[in-house]
């Protein structure tokens, strides 16, 4: 009888000490997006959605194109895009996304930036999707630190690395190149449907910096977001017109455009006024890691000399 109570007090904390043991940790990790806001993501996204080129351009440099649960619309638009080839097949393409359309792709991690809708950002969140901010870039820096976001996000820390490090590679070497071009600088001047940017201040202000001419808007003390003016131009007195060749679908309002700036009567004595760069639009406005290749294109064309070969459709990539 002796032995069975022993026996039956062992069994009984063992019972119990198994009923006290500690739960295992939930899996998952969190992250801290530009808004310093933490994200707790439960494992590992496999399903990726953002809401513009730009976002697109910069998940494809960590990971295929199978991750995208869709994808803009201008993602296909090769003379806009550096992503055309890798999101031709990718399904559904959308202009605007919704928060329906967001609820029926169900992606496990949704990218926004600075420049995203407020009202989709938090309809998102209402639906319990991880919603990560990254910058709308006004710097290279800031295109950069997307890249490191992102990875952290989707646990590709060395791919980002490898594509800080080809960023590095480009960098150095443009400014090699442009360092050993004549003084004083050429004075450029965008002409774009959008009156309001490429002052200073713009992700435009400081790729033209890095292209190694001055910026015509900058010159005359125009910032980001106020309007070119006649006045504005007389005074910057450029010696060349960046002119951005648009893709397909925009092709008639650009032309109707730029055909009526250049007819202007007031501006028929500016020395430039003939000396027109023209640049299709993904080396003017890009704003991912391929922003490099925009960079020497702007040189290329500032200085009238090909000073950088440019790479067809090339997308750096960290994997």
């Amino acid at each position: 009888m002796a032995i069975f109570k022993v026996l039956l007090l062992i069994v009984c904390l063992f019972v119990s000490s198994c009923g006290s043991a500690p739960k295992p940790a939930t899996t998952g990790y969190t992250v801290t997006d530009v808004r310093g806001k933490t994200i707790t993501l439960k494992t590992v996204p496999k399903k990726v959605l953002t809401d513009s080129l730009h976002l697109d351009e910069t998940v494809l440099t960590l990971v295929p194109a199978d991750h995208l649960a869709g994808v803009y619309v201008l993602d296909i638009e090769p003379g806009l895009s550096f992503i055309a080839g890798e999101t031709k097949t990718v399904a559904p393409k959308f202009s605007q996304l919704t928060p329906e359309q967001v609820m029926k792709l169900a992606p496990d991690v949704f990218f926004g930036s600075q420049w995203s809708d407020p009202g989709l950002v938090a309809k998102v969140e209402e639906m319990g999707i991880p919603v990560v901010l990254c910058y709308g870039p006004v710097t290279v820096q800031q295109i950069r630190d997307n890249v490191t976001l992102m990875a952290k996000v989707l646990k590709r820390e060395p791919a980002g690395q490898k594509v800080l490090q080809q960023m590095d590679t480009e960098l150095q070497q443009i400014h090699e190149v442009v360092s050993q071009q004549p003084q004083p600088r050429p004075v450029g001047l965008l002409v774009s449907l959008m009156s309001r940017y490429g002052g200073e201040g713009s992700l435009y202000d400081e790729l033209s910096r890095l292209a190694g001419f001055r910026n015509g808007l900058r010159e005359v003390g125009i910032k980001n977001g106020q309007e070119l003016t006649r006045e504005g131009i007389l005074k910057a007195d450029p010696d060349f017109f960046l002119v951005s060749q648009p893709y397909e679908a925009e092709q008639e309002v650009y032309n109707k455009f730029q055909d009526a700036f250049f007819a202007d009567p007031s501006l028929q004595g500016l020395k430039g006024l003939h000396h027109r760069v023209p640049l299709q639009d993904k080396y003017v406005y890009d704003a991912s890691p391929m922003v490099i290749y925009g960079i020497k294109a702007m040189a290329n064309g500032a200085f009238g000399k090909e000073l950088f070969p440019l790479p067809a459709g090339q997308l750096l990539k960290g994997y």
